[in-house]
């Protein structure tokens, strides 16, 4: 009998206008499973963050891969990765990294990548264009002014 393999890998980003009254933004991941998307989300929130947004595209992904899987987490975050590997202690958003925490537990390990924002890597600039479409899909749901230009910044 085949074995089967549990290794995932997740890009992951968040997008947000930190300087808009209403703090529009948006998150996604995409997993991959050798080599191929087997799964893409995304999700648009108001009055949020960009680190916010960050941080619920990695544990999104974590939520979504099966339980004592192994997941390499491809982020342009480094606020990400040293919250969540407690590399630093962090004083905000301690909800959602209780919440990593909480969701991480169920898998056999979780290794972080850091990837170089906006610099071609075909896996970040899609999940980039997911995570800022969802910023765009929520301003136009709650009709508000769409003060960002350019996606992912």
């Amino acid at each position: 009998m085949e074995k089967v393999s549990l290794k995932y890998e997740a890009y992951t980003d968040g997008s947000c206008d930190n300087l808009s009254p209403y703090g529009e933004g948006g998150s996604a991941y995409i997993i991959l499973k050798d080599g191929i998307i087997i799964k893409e989300s995304k999700k648009g929130f108001v009055g949020t963050t960009n680190n916010r947004m960050e941080m619920l595209a990695i544990i999104s992904a974590v939520k979504s891969v099966p339980k004592g899987a192994t997941l390499t987490v491809y982020t342009d975050s480094q606020y990400c990765i040293t919250s969540f590997t407690n590399c630093k202690k962090p004083k905000k958003n301690l909800d959602l990294i209780n919440l990593y925490h909480h969701c991480a537990a169920s898998l056999h390990e979780i290794c972080f990548v850091w990837v170089k924002g906006h610099s071609g890597n075909e896996y970040n600039e899609h999940v980039d264009s997911l995570a800022y479409s969802a910023y765009e899909e929520i301003i136009n749901k709650y009709n508000l002014p769409k003060t960002r230009v350019g996606k992912g910044r």
